[in-house]
């Protein structure tokens, strides 16, 4: 082997500091191109997760209706009560409202309830909920 062969293949046998320096480069330029994905991501993660328990607040209030009674005065109770704020393990705090409409002329007849879950200090509705609730007699 000729010396100059010989220097040739010592010369390119390892890594050199400039083939570091670009591909920790490229490195940082994907990383970068994803940094964006995994932000939002995350945001609508949390953003899912706020939804979900809002609805799950507004299904829960819907059934402690269903627990009452069927005479538009337990209704009408229902409606006058304040629902307890309630915060969840991130620290959200959510509000519950409830609206009744009035009773019906007739009975049996039903009653319009709305309940809905908004953010501590936001009007906007996280989670609304309408149904039709059957009442049988204005009181028991």
């Amino acid at each position: 082997m000729t010396p100059a062969v010989r220097e040739t293949q010592i010369r390119e046998a390892g890594i050199g500091l400039v083939e570091i320096i670009i591909s920790m480069f490229l490195l940082a330029l994907l990383a970068t191109a994803f940094l964006p994905i995994l932000i939002q991501g995350m945001s609508t993660s949390v953003r899912t997760t706020t939804i979900a328990t809002a609805s799950q607040l507004a299904g829960q209030q819907l059934d402690k209706l269903r627990e009452l009674g069927t005479t538009c005065s337990e209704v009408s109770v229902f409606d006058d009560a304040i629902p307890a704020a309630s915060t969840d393990e991130r620290g959200t705090v959510y509000q519950p409202h409830r609206q009744v409409a009035a009773c019906p002329t007739t009975y049996p007849g039903v009653v319009s309830v709305r309940v809905w879950v908004t953010r501590t200090g936001v009007t906007q509705p996280l989670a609304d909920a309408t149904t039709l609730f059957y009442v049988k007699t204005a009181a028991p």
